[in-house]
């Protein structure tokens, strides 16, 4: 049976991440892929629009720049209700996109914490629904007073590594801030703190345990960052060698007619940006739960002592 609540060391962290993608990794796409599905279908057929317009304006402009600055300018100015309305949804899409993907693993591991087993697409939605609002109030919160003090704090550091200090400084710092915010994060939805309140919360429980707890956070974050690396790589020499071909095939052609969109290669395009996207958010998946490992981690401490106040208070009463 997967445990939340036990004390873990740096490679209890990793390895329970990995544990539980391995026991409920398939329930927990699963839901991930079906909610994301139409969100996705639709930003596919944005992008491939997009693209579509792009290479007809270069075509047609015969890849003079005033010309293809002209012809673009143009089509906007000739569609802005169709391009003010795309704007407008995806916003809306990448707003509520955004926050179901950070809130997603938080809202998991709570409702495992609640005793539930597998959880189906409607117990997930309703859980997100019921705090939609809470995460819009956390974002702003977060982005008006916390994060400007973060850039600044980053900014500092990022010139004192001209002096060799700012290094080391860096290394320790990015991961402090990362973890500070999702055990942040973990106590405003978990516990169903206020704002302030899970804010103390977080800067205690980062430093209950810091340098087990950071450098949890910074193997994994390397450890991510290296798989996505790789595999954005392969995508930019696949999609580098398919263009290559492509406009070689074309070569024989004359003026505008070598840049006829290919259905084909704008597909393709599509599917790679897609792919980086969805990737992404596995990736930033992966993150979250591992920090939900820590966060449960350093709660189990403060349950214990919960239990025990409760015992004493109920032999009290005897």
């Amino acid at each position: 049976m997967f445990e939340l609540y036990k004390k873990r060391q740096l490679g209890d962290n990793l390895g329970d991440t990995f544990t539980f993608f391995k026991d409920f990794g398939k329930n927990f796409f699963k839901i991930f892929f079906i909610v994301n599905g139409a969100f996705l279908l639709l930003l596919a057929i944005i992008i491939y629009t997009l693209i579509k317009v792009n290479f007809d304006a270069i075509k047609n402009s015969g890849l003079e720049n005033n010309q293809l600055k002209s012809d673009l300018i143009g089509y906007f100015d000739n569609n802005e209700g169709l391009t003010l309305t795309l704007v407008l949804i995806c916003v809306v899409l990448f707003l509520i996109f955004s926050l179901f993907n950070y809130a997603y693993p938080v809202l998991y591991l709570k409702m495992l914490e609640n005793g539930k087993k597998d959880f189906d697409l409607n117990a997930v939605l309703s859980s997100f629904f019921k705090v939609f609002f809470k995460l819009i109030k956390f974002s702003i919160g977060a982005l008006i007073i916390v994060f400007p003090v973060l850039l600044i704090a980053l900014i500092i550091m990022f010139f004192l590594c001209f002096i060799i200090i700012g290094i080391p400084l860096i290394l320790v710092a990015i991961p402090t801030f990362f973890t500070f915010f999702n055990l942040w994060f973990y106590s405003y939805l978990t516990d169903g703190k206020r704002f302030f309140e899970s804010l103390q919360h977080a800067y205690y429980l980062t430093k209950e345990d810091f340098w087990n707890t950071i450098g949890t956070t910074f193997i994994m974050m390397i450890i991510m960052q290296f798989i996505q690396a790789a595999i954005t790589i392969f995508f930019y020499f696949v999609g580098i060698f398919i263009s290559i071909a492509y406009f070689i095939g074309n070569s024989d052609s004359n003026g505008p007619k070598s840049l006829e969109p290919s259905p084909l290669l704008i597909g393709f395009i599509t599917v790679i940006v897609l792919s980086l996207i969805i990737l992404g958010n596995i990736f930033n998946n992966v993150i979250v739960i591992n920090q939900g490992m820590i966060y449960y981690s350093l709660e189990s401490g403060n349950r214990q002592e919960s239990k025990s106040i409760d015992l004493i208070g109920d032999h009290t009463n005897e």
